[in-house]
């Protein structure tokens, strides 16, 4: 969020059974937020256990926390403290401790912070990232740089991360600002680094475009990005546009004005982040208040999809409710026998069986549950990082469930049909619910598809890791 001619604003485990329903406290029209609410460049909202993080612009990488996604409170420290990894002097000199627009992601057993490095008028930057088990109670490592730049004029800016987690459980960072324009490339979720090179895919040649954030939406991604300039208060005129594309490294069309300048006392709003919460989509941003002197502050307003298009408003009363599980990590346990839904021996290859298993925290006995659209999810393994699967993309009751690479067909798709407490999970292909076979307490039980029983064997507690 800074080019060559303007300032920047000065600024384990908690395992629950999918945590409170945001819509049951939410009021129906703008949220009123209460607390501190200043914000600049603010990160996707995210949660742990029963607390939701905002993460933003400051010194020492500042960030407050919520339970209710309404009133806000200032987390009792920063992440680095008055110091900075020390890597950050030579990359960066004359940097002053003050980190731009950071954003978190949960991967494997750790939350990933990634942040910005840069100094006034330079391209001179670098995103680094830190990891902690838990953001309740953190524990930072930093892990070092991720990705540079080295101040030429044409060079992606390394500012302005975005992580996005895809259908098929690859996770991407976005990045980049005014220089070069905007660049992406895949992350290894074991160490936080690139898993690729990085490809050019938008903007460039000195356009303010900045602060991307990619999401999807069915076969469409979305690129957000920021136009205009900011940090100046009421007299900022960032906007934010968005174009689509059907691969995640474009090309990118239809480009169109989400959010205007000014509306009411929202002024310049940016940086758009994204929290998937019991199927509703919440969209954070900062803006700058015209009641208030202009200040920085936060505004979370609802996203749908319509025509093929998101649509964001601050008026919640206008959008239906909406209903299902949040995207995170989650163990799922079958009703009957206590045990969970877990890839046989840790296995990575593609046709390795699932069965039920006694909980162990192992990375097999967990999924990324990654809402797509229609109420369809991907239910990724955390260990092999490979989904779900019909066997031999069978509608047959009996077919065995397995793992493998995903490809988007529906035997790789799920509802979550919520029953009291439990759910049942079915096939979008078959229709047909995952069962454990017989009624087996056993370890090493099949998994498998069957007819819709209302059988415990075919309700599942999903809790999250």
């Amino acid at each position: 969020m800074l080019h060559s001619v303007r300032a920047r604003a000065a600024k384990c485990c908690s395992l629950l059974l999918l945590g409170f329903s945001l819509t049951s406290v939410l009021p129906a029209t703008a949220l009123d937020l209460t607390g501190l609410v200043n914000s600049h460049d603010p990160g996707a909202i995210v949660r742990d256990g029963d607390t939701l993080f905002h993460f933003t612009t400051g010194h020492g990488v500042w960030y407050s926390t919520s339970t209710n996604l309404t009133h806000w409170t200032g987390a009792p420290s920063t992440v680095f403290g008055s110091s900075w990894p020390s890597w950050i002097n030579s990359a960066v000199p004359g940097f002053d401790g003050h980190f731009w627009a950071p954003d978190v992601i949960q991967m494997g057993n750790y939350y990933y912070l990634y942040y910005s490095a840069s100094t006034f008028g330079s391209s001179t930057s670098a995103i680094g990232v830190a990891r902690s088990p838990s953001l309740k109670n953190p524990a930072w490592q930093d892990l070092g740089v991720v990705v540079q730049s080295y101040g030429g004029f044409t060079e992606m800016n390394a500012i302005d991360p975005a992580l996005f987690r895809d259908y098929d459980g690859k996770v991407y960072m976005s990045y980049g600002s005014f220089f070069g324009g905007i660049g992406i490339a895949e992350i290894n979720q074991s160490t936080g680094k690139l898993a690729s090179s990085v490809s050019h895919i938008y903007g460039g040649g000195h356009q303010d475009i900045e602060a991307p954030y990619i999401t999807r939406d069915g076969d469409y991604y979305y690129l957000f990005v920021n136009r205009g300039s900011c940090c100046q208060g009421a007299n900022s005129s960032y906007y934010v546009q968005v174009s689509r594309s059907t691969s995640i490294y474009g090309p990118w069309s239809g480009t169109r004005t989400i959010l205007g300048n000014v509306s009411g006392k929202y002024k310049g709003p940016g940086h758009i982040g994204l929290l998937k919460e019991n199927g509703c989509n919440y969209v954070s941003t900062h803006y700058y208040d015209l009641n208030d002197n202009g200040n920085a502050k936060l505004d979370i307003l609802r996203m749908t999809y319509s025509g093929g298009w998101p649509v964001l408003t601050r008026n919640f009363s206008s959008v239906s409710s909406c209903g299902g599980v949040s995207d995170g990590i989650y163990s799922l346990t079958a009703r009957h026998s206590n045990r969970a839904l877990a890839v046989d021996n840790a296995s990575t290859a593609n046709g390795a069986f699932v069965e039920q298993y006694g909980y162990s925290g192992a990375a097999n006995q967990k999924w990324y549950v990654i809402g797509q659209n229609a109420g369809n999810y991907s239910l990724i393994n955390v260990n092999s990082l490979k989904s779900l699967d019909v066997w031999e993309l069978s509608t047959a009751p009996g077919a065995r469930i397995a793992q493998w690479d995903y490809w988007g067909g529906d035997g790789q798709k799920w509802k979550l049909d919520a029953s009291g407490s439990h759910f049942v999970v079915r096939s979008v292909l078959s229709g047909l619910a995952l069962d454990v076979l017989n009624m087996s307490t056993a370890n090493d039980a099949q998994v498998i598809q069957w007819n819709l029983t209302g059988a415990t064997n075919q309700q599942w507690s999903m809790i999250r890791r």
